[in-house]
């Protein structure tokens, strides 16, 4: 199977309520998110135009995540700090499950196979750390 690749960064805060590790506390990372796109059967010299790929990552990842606070639903002490967060006309992003790199690796991998063929989706929470998400 041929793939191409492309990466963006992005920063964000976030808490893990209930963690025991230190990722209790608010805090942030720059992240990482690589994107493999798989060759399709309308596939000729090029499996995806780079350009295009990343708008694609720019809409899905980039607009709605960057400099925001990301929080879980269900969690009633997360949404208290997004609550004072949007009081303070700040960005946050309020989704259905904990803010994990899993998570995160799963859910973009879900959005952009909407709009594009993707293989895998990794996110990094640091160089040397990351969760991927691969097709079947």
């Amino acid at each position: 199977m041929l793939t191409v690749s492309k990466q963006c960064t992005f920063d964000a805060a976030h808490v893990l309520t209930n963690h025991t590790g230190q990722c209790k506390n608010l805090h942030g990372h720059t992240y990482r998110v690589t994107v493999e796109v798989a060759e399709g059967p309308d596939s000729k010299d090029m499996v995806i135009d780079f350009k295009d790929l990343k708008q694609v990552m720019r809409e899905v990842i980039l607009e709605r995540f960057d400099h925001a606070f990301i929080f879980d639903e269900a969690s009633a002490s997360e949404c208290e700090i997004a609550a004072v967060i949007a009081k303070h006309g700040m960005r946050s992003v309020g989704l259905p499950f904990r803010s994990t790199s899993e998570n995160l690796a799963r859910y973009f991998f879900q959005e952009l196979a909407v709009r594009v063929n993707v293989a895998s989706v990794k996110v990094y929470e640091t160089p040397e750390s990351c969760a991927e998400f691969r097709r079947d």
